[in-house]
């Protein structure tokens, strides 16, 4: 398959989207999350200040608000060219969407129900257009929180954040498959997702799994190359090497034992390879 030409930029949700936003923090280090923040590096991706923007809110219940909040965050970075859409069953193949979409540099879904946003975008024209873009043009389709996990192509519909890894502690379902052979988990250390993520992992083993730390995120090239962003951790769980586990035979809230998960822990200035499943500290390593 050949790789796409754009980029995938997945957040972990909570991203700095303001100067208060950090200043709220309860992290005692002093960290510039908006002056070099996540929002900042999904513009440097695109055009910069030029950037078109389209923030997509189908899956927020709050699409105005939402909205709103991501036009003054883009706009307090210089960047004006901030729309908003929220696509439903009665706009999403509409000829003025699907031009709007032609006209943007990248798109950003914002975070909320991963399951409204897929039900909402899922075998539309809309859906394919963006792919097409995504696949044939320096475009950027970037996301937070829901807007992340549906960009895998098995995604996490709903789960328990359950410390035991329990069988049946979570439900999959199928992404945009923007990302193939991986799940994406977000909120991940805030929330304790390691056992729902596991679970994913363990219910669609030719995957790669991916837990994405708040005001974190990843810049993926070529559908493959993954560099950490922002003030926190990926965590990268590999089931190549599993030697035993129970958990096809085990049954439903039983718990569940593994040997050999391969794990890795990215941050910032590290770079995984998705194809090679190998993890890169120098960027002369890639070369």
């Amino acid at each position: 398959m050949k790789a796409p030409k754009g980029k995938l930029i997945p957040i972990g949700g909570k991203e700095a989207r303001s100067p208060s936003n950090a200043q709220d923090s309860k992290d005692e280090k002093t960290i510039d999350f908006f002056g070099s923040g996540i929002l900042n590096d999904v513009l440097k991706e695109m055009k910069g200040e030029e950037s078109r923007i389209e923030v997509i809110t189908s899956a927020s219940g709050y699409p105005e608000e939402m909205g709103v909040m991501y036009q003054e965050a883009f706009g307090k970075l210089g960047c004006n060219n901030v729309d908003i859409m929220h696509l439903d069953g009665r706009n999403v193949n509409s000829k003025k969407v699907l031009e709007r979409l032609a006209d943007a540099d990248g798109v950003f879904f914002t975070g909320g129900d991963q399951v409204q946003l897929l039900d909402r975008i899922c075998d539309t024209a809309f859906l394919d257009a963006l792919t097409e873009r995504y696949m044939k043009d320096d475009f950027v389709i970037a996301g937070t929180s829901a807007g992340a996990m549906a960009m895998a192509s098995h995604m996490i519909k709903g789960g328990s954040d359950s410390e035991s890894l329990l069988k049946g502690i979570v439900e999959m379902g199928t992404g945009f498959s923007f990302l193939p052979g991986t799940v994406i988990d977000t909120h991940f250390l805030s929330r304790g997702r390691f056992s729902r993520l596991a679970a994913a992992l363990l219910e669609c083993p030719s995957c790669i799994a991916l837990g994405i730390c708040e005001d974190t995120g990843l810049i993926i090239t070529e559908g493959n190359l993954m560099r950490t962003i922002g003030s926190g951790v990926v965590v990268i769980l590999e089931p190549d090497e599993i030697q035993r586990t129970n958990y096809r035979e085990a049954k439903n809230m039983e718990p569940v034992y593994v040997e050999s998960f391969k794990l890795h822990i990215l941050a910032e200035g590290v770079t995984y390879s998705l194809k090679e499943r190998k993890f890169f500290v120098d960027v002369d390593e890639l070369n």
